[in-house]
This record gives C-alpha cells, structure tokens and sequence, in this order.
C-alpha cells in the first residue's frame, strides 16, 4: 500500500522551498542587475568610438553637446544634441525608443528627468532620459525635428555628457573648460561666445570623463550621489550606488556616488573639489591643473 505525505511533511517541503526561493530570488536581482550594467558599458564603449572617430573626422575637434545660439539657453530654437549628431553623422544609430538603442541604459527610468529646467530633488529624475533634438518652451522640453539640418528622427538618451553648458548671460566664457560645450553659445558679457573643445585641450585624456549615465549635460557643480539638480544617474549597483563612464580614451569604469568629481562654486568646497580633480583620480576638466591650481 502506497504511503502519502503527512501534512507535517509537506509543511517542512513547502518550508525548504520557500527559504530556496528567500535565498534565490536576491542573487538573480542582482544577477540581472550586474547583467544590466555590464549591457550599460557596452554602450558607453560604442559611444565613446563613436566620439573618437568624430573627432579625428573633424580635425581634432570635440562633438559638441549641442549647437545653439544666443545666451538664452535655446528658447524656441532646436537643439539638435550629440547623440543625434553621432546618429545623422552615421557613427551610431539611435532611436526614441529603448530597445537597440545604444543611447538608452537598461536601468534608465522611464520618466523625462529634465522639468522646469532641471532635475530638481527626486532622485529618480536623474536616472531618467531626454529626448533630442528639443526646444525649450517656456520651463519645459519639446522634442522637435530639425530636417533642414538633417536631424529627421527623435533620439531617446539616457547619458550625461561633461559639457559647459551655460544659460543667460555670464560674465566669462572659459575655452577648452570641460570634455565638451553648447557651441555657439554667447556672447558673454565680455564678448566670447563657445567653440568646440579642441582635443589637443585633454592634458588626463585617460581620466577625462566624456559620458556618464544620468541626462542632458553640465551641472557639475552638483554631480554627486544626494544633491539637488545632479544630473548624474547612479543606477547600478555599488556602494549607494554607481555611475557607469567612458573617458576621453574611449576606456570605460564605473565611479561611486560620492567619489564622482565636482566643479568649483561658491557652494563646494575648493580643497575638496581640487582633491576630487586630483592626479591619478577621475576628473571633469580638460586641464585640472589649469582650471583648479594644482
């Protein structure tokens, strides 16, 4: 005569799994987050050749964050964006949405991280994306073809690229400050208006960061884990988590919530800013030791 289970024996069968399924379950989420990371640097790769080979196609000039006039931070004028540049231009093909689009990291958030001109207190905003090309109308980010440019399709991105981006009127226009800028921005109160970068500018090309997860572009002032308007996004895992980023060389690491480097301003503190840009660690300038005294 066959013996059944007891019901105190499938207890203990139904107990044995559960506890399985306790152990199992956070090793495959952290499984398919690391596979997920590992997917985000197979993009910053792409993206970064796509920035070399712009800039031995342009004379050693660097792919600017976007071209704009004026000093109005581009209201009702299109911004076309490096990402559709790189698209238009053939080094990369991009897309609004996030499936093949080498411009969209897995762990994006699906919500649109720029609103009323920046990223402001939600920590999910700069996980987010931003359509290019866009216009700004009134506090908010359209997107918008430019097709007499030949910029005839959205692209969805959800990388920081480290540009000056400046808005209003300045009193000065710094040449070569970052990885990139708005070409075309000024002029500034003294007269200058934004060039590209000159690659020759790079003095760290090993430790300059390009492009980082997070959206839009500047704000470095504000670039770390926690503070309001960062528009660096950590998504992957780390300790408090983790910004994949691919330098000037093409190489591509992953930099810590509070290990990633700021700019000067009046709210950072000089020492530790110049200690963050410091040789042998990831920097935002094109020349630390120029912009920072070192």
């Amino acid at each position: 005569m066959k013996r059944g289970f007891t019901l105190i024996e499938l207890l203990v069968v139904i107990a044995v799994i559960a506890l399985l399924v306790g152990i199992l379950l956070p090793a495959l989420g952290q499984a398919r987050r690391a596979a997920k990371a590992i997917a985000c640097q197979a993009n910053l790769r792409g993206i970064g050749q796509g920035l070399v080979l712009y800039n031995h196609d342009h004379r050693e000039l660097v792919i600017p964050s976007y071209n704009m006039t004026g000093t109005n931070g581009g209201a009702d004028v299109p911004l076309d964006g490096w990402g559709p540049i790189l698209d238009r231009d053939g080094y990369m093909s991009g897309a609004q949405f996030k499936g093949s689009n080498p411009f969209y990291c897995p762990e994006t958030v699906d919500v649109a991280g720029v609103a009323n001109g920046g990223t402001g207190t939600d920590p999910n905003n700069p996980k987010g994306w931003l359509d290019w090309p866009f216009a700004r109308t009134g506090s908010a980010n359209v997107s918008q073809l430019i097709p007499e440019r030949g910029f005839e399709k959205i692209i969805r991105v959800s990388y920081w690229i480290n540009a000056d981006n400046p808005i209003g009127a300045v009193t000065t226009v710094t040449p070569d400050l970052f990885y990139t800028a708005s070409v075309g921005y000024g002029p500034s109160l003294e007269g200058r208006t934004i060039t590209q970068t000159k690659l020759s500018a790079f003095v760290r090309p090993t430790q300059l960061i390009s492009v980082a997860d997070g959206l839009y572009a500047g704000r470095q002032r504000d670039s770390q884990l926690g503070r309001a308007e960062s528009r660096i996004g950590y998504r992957h895992p780390g300790k408090q988590g983790a910004a994949n980023c691919v330098f000037a060389d093409g190489h591509v690491a992953s930099i810590g919530g509070k290990e990633f480097p700021r700019a000067l301003s009046a709210n950072n503190n000089p020492d530790e800013v110049r200690e963050e840009n410091s040789y042998g660690k990831p920097t935002i300038y094109a020349n630390p030791e120029k912009a920072l005294g070192l």
